[in-house]
């Protein structure tokens, strides 16, 4: 935790110097600049404040206890200072058990609801043929991803409801068998709604921790979506048919959501891509930095309908050679009854981090 006499380039060296989990890489750093860095790391190494620790409830587990060691409470401030750090700015809460925090409602990279389409799917036609010349980063069997996720949790009951805005650290080893291997930290949990007085959101428990999963079916199984763009319309058309959604809202949403577990290949990406191209609704929506502060270009595609009593568009943020960065929906205004305010809310975001193949699981370069 820094004091309030810390100068400002501090907070730009220690950023710089914990920029190992940013995807791009900050300007090197200067010998003296490298030197001071060192120097407040090893305090904030030292500093007992930097420890959290989070104590077993009652009715969990017997001896369930979650000690965070401190150099993993400072590699989840690195991530703090990385990806809220250059747009968001820092705000330093003087407390003893939190050392920097992102707004509780954070204000949306995006919020136009229309464009022009043809300029969108050039430059998605421009990033599949980018994608389709790249190659997977690391080496190895096994895929890892870490991301940042930013959500609602909304529980609602008897006319009340209880929001919560949750950011959560995750770090994702998809093994050589497809058997998957995670490891999360809640970042941040906060109530985002006026109305507190409703029922108890879903338990933390089920979004921190570790957990392995067996492998999924192959057709839900990111890592083995096909490259070949006709299979997956076909696939994801025939999904949304037979449940009996419109096309249009379905078929973007899912596409969106298999990029955001970061599981997929360039070659994944790039049919992706030649799928959401296809949606009439995809507008262009330019040249823009995400929240990691990486410079990207913004496609929007509608992904709600009538029914959701609010207007959802997704945006999809890939850098210069077609990568994803980061996905996020907005919906404008909020679905009514959530106590929110009335203005474009940030529904949902996921930053990817990095994805990588790695040796073995627990690896992560």
């Amino acid at each position: 935790m820094m004091s309030d006499s810390d100068d400002s380039d501090d907070l730009v060296v220690v950023r710089a110097l914990l920029g190992a989990s940013n995807p791009v890489a900050d300007d090197p750093l200067s010998a003296v600049e490298q030197r001071r860095g060192e120097s407040l790391l090893a305090v904030l190494l030292a500093d007992p404040s930097t420890r959290s620790a989070r104590s077993s409830r009652p009715g969990r587990g017997r001896g369930r206890v979650v000690v965070r060691r401190r150099r993993g409470v400072l590699t989840a401030a690195a991530t703090v200072l990385v990806l809220a750090g250059a747009l968001l700015g820092f705000t330093v809460v003087r407390t003893h058990d939190q050392a920097t925090a992102l707004p509780l409602l954070p204000e949306p990279l995006l919020t136009a609801t229309t464009g022009d389409h043809d300029s969108a799917v050039a430059a998605l036609s421009e990033a599949a043929r980018r994608q389709r010349e790249s190659v997977q980063a690391g080496s190895g069997p096994v895929l890892y991803v870490r991301t940042q996720i930013y959500g609602l949790d909304i529980a609602v009951a008897r006319n009340r409801a209880t929001t919560t805005a949750r950011t959560t650290i995750g770090d994702l080893w998809r093994d050589s068998d497809g058997a998957l291997h995670s490891d999360r930290y809640i970042q941040q949990i906060d109530r985002a709604g006026a109305d507190i007085g409703g029922p108890t959101p879903v338990d933390d428990d089920q979004f921190e921790g570790r957990s392995d999963r067996p492998p999924l079916p192959p057709e839900f199984d990111p890592a083995l979506t096909p490259t070949d763009p006709a299979q997956i319309s076909a696939r994801l058309k025939a999904y949304a048919l037979g449940g009996g959604v419109p096309v249009d809202i379905d078929v973007p949403a899912s596409v969106l959501s298999t990029l955001r577990t970061g599981l997929t290949s360039p070659a994944q990406n790039a049919a992706l891509y030649e799928v959401l191209a296809q949606i009439p609704t995809l507008f262009d929506a330019g040249p823009i930095r995400d929240r990691a502060g990486r410079p990207g270009h913004a496609v929007g595609v509608v992904v709600s309908d009538k029914s959701s009593l609010s207007l959802g568009i997704a945006y999809l943020i890939f850098s210069d050679t077609g990568a994803p960065l980061t996905i996020e929906n907005v919906a404008t205004p909020p679905p009514p009854g959530l106590h929110l305010p009335d203005a474009s809310i940030i529904m949902d975001y996921t930053e990817i981090i990095t994805t990588r193949r790695v040796p073995t699981v627990g690896a992560t370069t």
